[in-house]
């Protein structure tokens, strides 16, 4: 059957203009790196409270650092092209798989739109504020209205970044990244070389200032509000609770993978994807062992702990009134008054934050584009404006769905955010693809596209790496499934919620039989276009 037949058209539209460091900065980013040390910090230790995040790091990092960049790697650099996950499964699996698997992620990169979008300004700008002597202003910014406001305009800016080609996409994440790293950077000096007493007396003298608690009574009222919670406070460190926390580090090391979205978009993608991979795991792990080093140097464990649960359950201590949060950055915000400092403290979280919005624009439109070259779509879906080279039309589409979730989520909180979007990403896209990295070797369906892959070579005591990567995700993913389950009283993964995941993967099945019966009208058999590749 000729390729034109198979596919949409006869050539992607696409240009391979990104670099190693464009691949890298998109893992990176996408990993968040201020946003997600709060996130393992503040949302691992609130509930896990005997975790050591030095410990958890580790394990995150030798078992992400394996398995994410064989599967993610080798599969991206033996399928060059863009789309993510949905390209793999559909040729390894089944298109059914892959159609509905991926049905299900571009509904959960929405999601991440209208969760992420909203904590730019909460606690994001309501940080910054706080810090600057305005909780009037941080009050007001975090009401249903003003939330949605920032939010979309967040949201506008995010797509503004995506729609005009990845030239200027690429030149953006440099600047935000730097200015980014820079705030993150001085939090961590700033904690780094504060002594244990220095910081013991610069809280004290903000809990006179403010009429709050000292540090001592701090850790005691702490410890009688968490018992009553239910929720204890150990006073080391333990396994359970330290393999627990991991659940909350994955943001900083499993969301890498988005550098395969744009597979066919950078240079050499044999030798980038699996790279930049590998150190978008890395340096995070890095700078989150740095973190927690200085952190248990100037407080005390069960201290470190109590701030994260008082940081998650504020109104839980009515004692604590010193007017920002006891999250890390709120920590090193004790040691200086600068404004200069504090608002470059304050600003790494937002610009994460933003940018983290702004991937969403590279992966949705992608997967739509993805799913239009194999005609499982509408013909837009694959169309490329030629003056920027990417959908713009997918583009549009992201930012209409994203609007609508950021209405309901400003005013009617969804209970399916943050760590909740995770659990179901850990089975639905992370284990789907884990398994077909284990066996694409031995795919009798793809097997020309192993044979011609780069990494077939590739093998420690005769096994395929790219199966040893998978069943090292699969260990991993399965330890924050099955931490996740015990994370009582946060974020539950409720029945509805699984519902509604279910439903939109039943969706997916119904694209799937739709497409496949509409192209059969047209004599294009999807079988064998899925046999293939899509033109480059």
């Amino acid at each position: 059957m000729p390729e034109q037949m198979s596919f949409a058209r006869k050539a992607s539209g696409l240009v391979r203009g990104l670099s190693f460091i464009d691949a890298f900065g998109v893992g990176f980013m996408n990993q968040g790196l201020t946003v997600s040390m709060w996130v393992m910090i503040s949302m691992g230790l609130s509930v896990y409270t005997g975790g050591n995040l030095i410990i958890a790091t580790i394990l995150s990092a030798v078992l992400c650092g394996i398995g994410f960049p064989l599967v993610w790697g080798i599969l991206g650099g033996s399928m060059p092209r863009s789309g993510g996950e949905y390209i793999y499964n559909s040729r390894i699996l089944s298109p059914l798989i892959g159609i509905a698997e991926s049905f299900g992620n571009a509904f959960v990169w929405i999601m991440w739109i209208y969760v992420l979008a909203p904590w730019t300004v909460d606690p994001g700008l309501k940080m910054l504020f706080q810090f600057m002597g305005k909780p009037e202003i941080a009050d007001s910014l975090a009401k249903p209205m003003g939330l949605f406001l920032i939010s979309s305009l967040v949201n506008l800016i995010a797509c503004l970044f995506l729609i005009f080609g990845m030239k200027i996409f690429a030149i953006a994440q440099k600047i935000v990244m730097g200015l980014a790293m820079l705030g993150g950077l001085v939090i961590l000096v700033i904690l780094t070389f504060t002594s244990h007493a220095a910081f013991v007396q610069a809280w004290n003298t903000l809990a006179v200032q403010y009429g709050s608690l000292d540090y001592n009574s701090f850790i005691v009222s702490a410890k009688a509000a968490m018992e009553a919670a239910g929720t204890a406070l150990p006073v080391t460190w333990n396994w359970f609770d330290t393999l627990g926390v991991m659940v909350a580090g994955s943001w900083l090391f499993a969301y890498s993978y988005c550098i395969t979205f744009i597979a066919g978009e950078v240079k050499r993608p044999d030798k980038t994807i699996i790279l930049g991979n590998l150190f978008a795991i890395l340096v995070p792990a890095f700078f989150m062992i740095w973190l927690a080093f200085a952190l248990y140097r100037i407080v005390d464990f069960q201290f470190l702990s109590a701030t994260a649960w008082v940081d998650y359950n504020r109104d839980s201590l009515p004692a604590y009134t010193i007017p920002w949060n006891t999250h890390y950055v709120g920590l090193a915000a004790m040691l200086t008054r600068n404004p200069i400092l504090l608002i470059m403290m304050a600003s790494s979280f937002i610009l994460f934050n933003v940018w983290y919005v702004a991937l969403s624009y590279l992966a949705f439109p992608r997967i739509l584009f993805a799913w239009g070259m194999d005609r499982m779509g509408p013909k837009w879906f694959a169309d490329i404006d030629y003056r920027w080279a990417t959908p713009v039309k997918n583009h549009i589409l992201c930012f209409v769905l994203g609007e609508l979730g950021i209405i309901l989520y400003a005013f009617w909180r969804n209970p399916m955010t943050g760590l909740s979007i995770t659990a179901l990403e850990i089975v639905s896209v992370f284990g789907v693809t884990a398994v077909a990295a284990v066996i694409f070797p031995y795919v009798k369906k793809v097997r020309s596209i192993w044979d011609a892959s780069p990494y077939k070579t590739w093998k420690i005591f005769g096994i395929p790496a790219v199966t040893i990567g998978g069943i090292c995700n699969l260990i991993y993913l399965a330890i924050l499934f099955y931490f996740y389950v015990f994370m009582h009283n946060f974020e539950e993964l409720t029945i509805g919620s699984l519902i509604l995941y279910a439903f939109i993967w039943g969706l997916g099945i119904g694209w799937y039989f739709y497409w496949k019966a509409r192209n059969k009208k047209v004599g294009v058999d999807v079988n064998m276009t899925f046999g293939e590749l899509p033109p480059d």
